[in-house]
């Protein structure tokens, strides 16, 4: 563009010079010889009349097209700067929406804890393993008072139990673990049952007192028996509802909400509560035998030393 804008402005620059030349050399002869050219300066001048329009119109447009040309790459720059301004003011308001989603997940966790769950710590998802798509990572760890079993709960229900603490992270095994099992109960019945992981999104019920009265839609919460879920909370709910497979019916359940729904979650973490210590088949002997032993020497003692022992 900036070679024919040249050629035209120097086509023009020529014709103009040579019709000054022409013009000059008349006026000299006309000095010189006083003559009349009347004639002679009528035809020149209806002679050049044209050709200086056309030098005029020739000017004007290139001196046009050259003002239109840097008149449009202001207003190129000043686009780009509007679209920047635009682009930063669309991540300005994402970034608003996210901080009011933000406020709404804390302000839900608090209501959570003043709903007589007791003292919470809240925690935040910062990883998830890949080869372990039932497990979740959080920032809390045995620094902020987070142990093993610690439940890991939202306002939308229960997310899973903590497995593995650090001092400043926790590993989090999620309910739809295949290893995972939550005491639960039907909110409308309050009858008794486990909910197990399936490795999928669904969840199974299992070991449920009565099975005949269940219908789609009826929502479980936990029942607190397990001794880490608190007792009230969402748990899932029951998306169908079929044929008995030995014991029990094939019921499937599926929680309303996903631990990873949101970009930036936040969970609450439960005290822990410690389970009574089982014996085991080793503690129960040792205990008969200690037992057997106190009788054995209550005997003596009360039979002087005979010898005698009562069994």
């Amino acid at each position: 563009m900036s070679r024919v804008l040249a050629a035209s402005k120097k086509s023009a620059w020529i014709a103009l010079a040579i019709a000054l030349i022409i013009h000059t050399a008349l006026i000299s002869v006309q000095a010189g010889r006083r003559i009349d050219t009347s004639f002679v300066r009528t035809w020149i001048l209806d002679s050049l009349t044209p050709l200086e329009k056309l030098v005029d119109r020739s000017l004007y447009g290139v001196v046009r097209v050259w003002d239109r040309y840097f008149a449009l790459i202001g207003v190129h720059d000043e686009n780009q700067e509007l679209r920047a301004k635009v682009d930063e003011l669309r991540m300005q308001i994402q970034q608003d929406r996210e901080d009011v989603l933000e406020a709404k997940r804390l302000r839900s966790l608090l209501e959570l804890s003043d709903s007589g769950i007791g003292k919470t710590v809240v925690a935040r998802v910062v990883g998830r393993d890949p080869a372990r798509s039932q497990t979740l990572t959080i920032d809390k760890g045995r620094s902020h008072g987070v142990k093993e079993d610690a439940a890991v709960i939202t306002a939308a229900g229960i997310v899973g139990r903590v497995i593995h603490s650090s001092n400043f992270s926790s590993i989090v095994q999620l309910i739809i673990d295949s290893q995972s099992a939550v005491g639960v109960m039907v909110q409308s019945t309050r009858t008794l049952g486990v909910i197990k992981g399936t490795g999928g999104r669904e969840l199974e019920l299992e070991y449920i007192d009565d099975d005949n009265d269940l219908r789609e839609g009826e929502t479980f919460i936990t029942s607190g028996q397990d001794r880490i879920y608190p007792k009230g909370l969402p748990a899932g709910v029951i998306t169908s509802v079929g044929p008995r497979r030995g014991l029990f019916k094939t019921v499937q359940i599926r929680r309303k909400w996903s631990a990873l729904s949101n970009g930036r979650p936040w969970m609450s973490l439960t005290p822990i509560r410690r389970r009574p210590r089982r014996e085991s088949l080793l503690d129960v002997s040792n205990r008969d035998a200690r037992n057997n032993r106190q009788i054995c020497s209550r005997a003596r003692r009360g039979s002087g030393g005979s010898g005698d022992t009562v069994v």
